[in-house]
């Protein structure tokens, strides 16, 4: 075998078996839970893809309907990502893996 446990999905006999990851993404997609997952990842990755000097200054990050809201301290920071935000969209959306982050709006 691969490693992977295989088990019977709900409903379904134990000649029917699936790997575990299956299950697991076949109940993420039911409850639409994936791209809420995605979307905290996406706020995670806020730090990687902007670094120490931009994180110093944020105040909240949330993701709301495929768009992040960012709260910054500093003005003159909030507008050199305005000039830098589709850089930034494309390298949080390139890392998460997908298109989940449709637009970022600077308070």
């Amino acid at each position: 075998m691969d490693g992977e446990e295989y088990w019977a999905a709900p409903g379904k006999r134990m000649g029917e078996a699936q790997k575990m990851s299956a299950i697991v993404l076949e109940i993420l997609k039911e409850n639409d839970m994936g791209r809420h997952l995605l979307e905290h990842r996406a706020i995670d990755l806020w730090k990687v893809v902007t670094g120490p000097t931009v994180v110093g200054v944020t105040r909240n990050v949330y993701v709301k309907e495929g768009v992040m809201f960012v709260e910054l301290q500093s003005s003159v920071v909030r507008n050199e990502l305005l000039m830098l935000k589709n850089k930034i969209l494309d390298n949080i959306n390139s890392a998460v893996g997908q298109d989940v982050i449709q637009d970022i709006v600077f308070r």
